[in-house]
């Protein structure tokens, strides 16, 4: 932007948000701010909510292309460090956000974590050349997952992963649905049953649902993920629904849940 046009910006921003939307089916997409989690967190929150701004200030590219269009031969990973190393990460982090979103309350315990990764082979999975260790720290500084420490009243340390800003835009619900349905299956007669607990466990943004081809002539934006990605600022429905169904969270993995109380259980009374 060039001196003193600073009251331009909203303008030239919406124009280039419509270039790349009809030109390179992207968006930029603003990131959600980091929710308060501790009671330290929402505290200083409560102290600087004078001068809190309500913007990230930080902003990805998503894509607006229609679900058709979202596949390996259109979308393929990135070639650094390679498309294999790309993809097998982009694998890794997504497993890990569906696994969290589909927690209780959307958080889970450092253990909870580490038993779901040890049961897919990727306790110690190299990556790279990185280790898991590794490659979690990686997606917290990349804002994938965030890395939760708190302390009660007796001193001891709970270690907790909620999804980061950038997980919930690049990923979020939709995304996590998808996930669902490719490891459980889609058949008739089971297909009902498994969207209504990818409701409940998820919100209504969860639902599949027709995108359309961006309208180049008319600038008609699509209905893809990324496009209702936008909602979740606290206007959308998404977020609201997810609010009111944290304690529905984790039902289409109720079973394994109940084994890992099992192995708990088990635990205590060796």
């Amino acid at each position: 932007m060039a001196p003193n046009t600073g009251r331009q910006f909203k303008l030239v921003f919406k124009d280039a948000q419509q270039q790349l939307r009809t030109v390179f089916g992207m968006e930029i997409t603003e990131l959600p701010q980091k929710e308060k989690i501790t009671i330290s967190q929402k505290r200083a929150a409560q102290r600087s909510q004078s001068a809190a701004s309500s913007s990230s200030k930080s902003y990805v590219l998503t894509s607006t292309l229609p679900a058709a269009y979202r596949v390996p031969a259109i979308l393929v990973p990135a070639r650094i460090p390679s498309n294999t190393v790309e993809a097998s990460y982009t694998g890794l982090y997504t497993f890990i956000i569906s696994i969290i979103s589909l927690s209780p309350r959307g958080t889970i315990a450092e253990s909870r974590l580490e038993r779901h990764l040890k049961r897919m082979n990727a306790d110690n999975y190299v990556l790279n050349g990185e280790k898991t260790e590794k490659v979690l720290k990686r997606m917290e500084r990349e804002g994938y997952i965030v890395k939760v420490r708190e302390r009660d009243g007796g001193g001891e340390e709970s270690i907790d992963y909620v999804v980061g800003p950038r997980g919930k835009a690049e990923v979020g619900e939709r995304g996590v649905a998808g996930v669902v349905r490719k490891v459980y299956g889609k058949k008739d007669v089971e297909a009902a049953e498994l969207e209504k607990k990818l409701v409940r466990s998820l919100g209504e943004v969860s639902l599949e649902k027709e995108s359309r081809v961006i309208g180049v002539d008319d600038g008609e934006e699509g209905e893809g993920d990324a496009a209702e990605n936008r909602t979740r600022g606290g206007k959308g429905k998404g977020r609201s629904s997810g609010r009111n169904n944290q304690r529905s969270r984790g039902e289409v993995v109720d079973e394994e849940d109940e084994e890992d109380e099992d192995e708990d259980e088990d635990e205590v009374d060796e």
